[in-house]
């Protein structure tokens, strides 16, 4: 999920596909045709990369159940929203070493440095076994578990009350 802008590193997920054979990348969001010529234009030989147009909310959640890893290679964000969806489904995620990511995801994803293909590769591929998947969709699923509506309420009125009594 997200745009396809360059910050987005989509050019780095796909240059990985070359290292994982059998796999299937889905890129989902709506994505201009001239933008996704560029894009079809570096997939490697073989590699199965497909592009959705746009999904539903229910595909969205369908996709995701479906043995997926969300993967993002962008280069800055604020925030990280398909992650920490993701890991509350119980899916592992693969992502740029970001502080924010690791903020939103913790434990629960597996980091790569930006522009590097093979490590985002590898990462993927260390997924496959039983034990470390099973670790990582727990240990998302426990990070996830600190973001409530109650705490994110409550620090929202701390934060507003602080600087109500800070302008006097």
């Amino acid at each position: 999920m997200g745009s396809f802008m360059p910050y987005k590193g989509v050019e780095t997920l796909i240059e990985g596909m070359r290292e994982l054979p059998g796999r299937t990348l889905h890129l989902l969001s709506r994505i201009n045709q001239e933008r996704r010529r560029e894009l079809e234009a570096i997939v490697p030989a073989g590699a199965d990369v497909v592009f959705h147009e746009g999904v539903s909310d229910e595909e969205y959640a369908q996709i995701l159940h479906d043995d997926a890893v969300l993967v993002t290679a962008s280069l800055d964000e604020g925030y990280g929203l398909p992650i920490a969806e993701a890991l509350a489904l119980g899916t592992p995620a693969v992502v740029t070493d970001l502080e924010i990511f690791h903020e939103v995801a913790g434990d629960g994803a597996r980091y790569f440095a930006p522009w590097d293909a093979r490590a985002f590769a590898a990462q993927v591929g260390a997924l496959d076994d039983p034990a470390a998947r099973e670790a990582t969709i727990a240990a998302g699923l426990e990070h996830m578990r600190q973001f409530t509506w109650e705490r994110s309420a409550r620090i929202l009125w701390e934060t507003a009350t602080k600087l109500a009594s800070e302008r006097g």
